[in-house]
């Protein structure tokens, strides 16, 4: 089974960190990077070629796909990456392709469903939100719902992950469901409970694999859906 993985662009090169490598093939499954470009009919190929997608962190969706203004708090944008990483949630929404994103990419998959962002978390948050500390260490703790997919996939209720943003979503619109959140209210992880496997997360699991269960599960559910799809 194969697994998409959407990389970043700086500068003229694709970059990917081979951390989401490590998380996706210690399942099996076997990873393959989706570079950043603007031909949309490669988009098709991709979603022809992969059997689940995996949207990776990065830099700030473009404030425009929600129906605003950049804020002088927006960080740097990359247009064909936005409208790349668009194409292939709404592809995964539509069509039960199984879907995971992290940190830059559950806030796409919010913006995809028809959600929106906070361009800035500074004036709602009253944890560290982008941490001061290692990248495999986790900083504050969020609440999963019980009733989601999220927590059959963690067995947990409470689970303490790591931070590495400034934006966040505020509304994940209407098909989405908000299942896990830090306890100064912002959104850590949301889902769509009509979707065989459809799951964004605010934290980065693909550093706390190794040490902690609840996000080494998280890319097993990727790869057990892409299994029960087949």
């Amino acid at each position: 089974m194969r697994i998409g993985i959407t990389c970043n662009r700086v500068g003229y090169e694709n970059r990917l960190s081979m951390a989401y490598v490590r998380a996706v093939a210690h399942t099996g499954a076997v990873p393959l990077l989706l570079p950043v470009c603007a031909n949309m009919s490669t988009w098709k190929q991709f979603t022809e070629t992969v059997d689940a997608i995996l949207l990776s962190g990065g830099s700030d969706p473009d404030a425009q796909h929600y129906g605003e203004e950049a804020t002088p708090q927006q960080g740097h944008v990359l247009p064909d990456r936005d409208s790349m990483e668009l194409y292939l949630a709404r592809y995964a929404l539509r069509n039960d392709l199984p879907i995971l994103g992290i940190c830059r990419g559950a806030q796409i998959m919010a913006v995809a469903a028809g959600g929106s962002l906070h361009q800035d978390i500074t004036e709602v948050q009253h944890l560290q939100h982008d941490q001061k500390a290692p990248r495999a260490y986790p900083i504050h703790h969020v609440t999963v719902e019980k009733t989601s997919m999220l927590h059959q996939i963690t067995k947990q209720e409470i689970i303490r992950v790591n931070s590495l943003h400034h934006q966040a979503i505020r509304n994940p619109g209407p098909t989405m469901s908000v299942c896990a959140v830090a306890n100064d209210g912002i959104i850590e992880a949301v889902e769509v409970p009509t979707h065989p496997f459809a799951l964004g997360v605010q934290w980065h699991p693909e550093w706390l694999w190794r040490q902690y269960a609840h996000a080494a599960s998280l890319f097993f559910a990727l790869q057990a859906a892409v299994a029960c799809a087949k």
